[in-house]
């Protein structure tokens, strides 16, 4: 497997895992905390890019086997890795919700409130499991990845 693409996959792993332990946290407790909701905006923040850093990097090696459309936006990056077959249409549309998502974390940082990440912890914080997965899958069906 590609060495970036192995380090952002072990990156993603970690904020994922710190993610889980923040989702245990129970509503009233992590609304009360702002280190609670400050550590999990960071590492929601860190897990998304690596997915877009892991997405990135599949566009660029996966040019010299067939013609890509070169991104311009993050949510171009999820929109390709959709054309190429990495994922399916819906959890395509789920990857372009969170590099949106992002953006806000990282942008408009004063106007994300609590409700919200609670709420992406809670419902959507196993996409970056199923992203790791495909990602994967998509390496050893392209040969872009040595075999197990």
């Amino acid at each position: 497997m590609d060495d970036r693409i192995k380090d952002h996959l072990k990156h993603l792993n970690k904020y994922y895992l710190l993610l889980l332990e923040s989702r245990k946290i129970p509503y009233t407790e992590f609304a009360d905390s702002l280190l609670y909701q400050g550590s999990t905006e960071r590492f929601l923040q860190l897990a998304i890019e690596s997915c877009i850093n892991i997405g990135n990097r599949l566009i660029s090696l996966f040019q010299f086997m067939k013609p890509v459309t070169t991104p311009e936006t993050y949510a171009d990056i999820f929109k390709e890795l959709g054309r190429l077959g990495v994922v399916d249409h819906d959890f395509k549309q789920r990857l372009i919700k969170m590099a949106r998502f992002r953006n806000r974390l990282v942008h408009l940082y004063w106007d994300i409130d609590q409700e919200s990440i609670y709420g992406f912890l809670q419902d959507n914080l196993n996409d970056f499991k199923l992203f790791q997965e495909a990602v994967v899958e998509f390496l050893r069906k392209n040969k872009l990845s040595p075999e197990d």
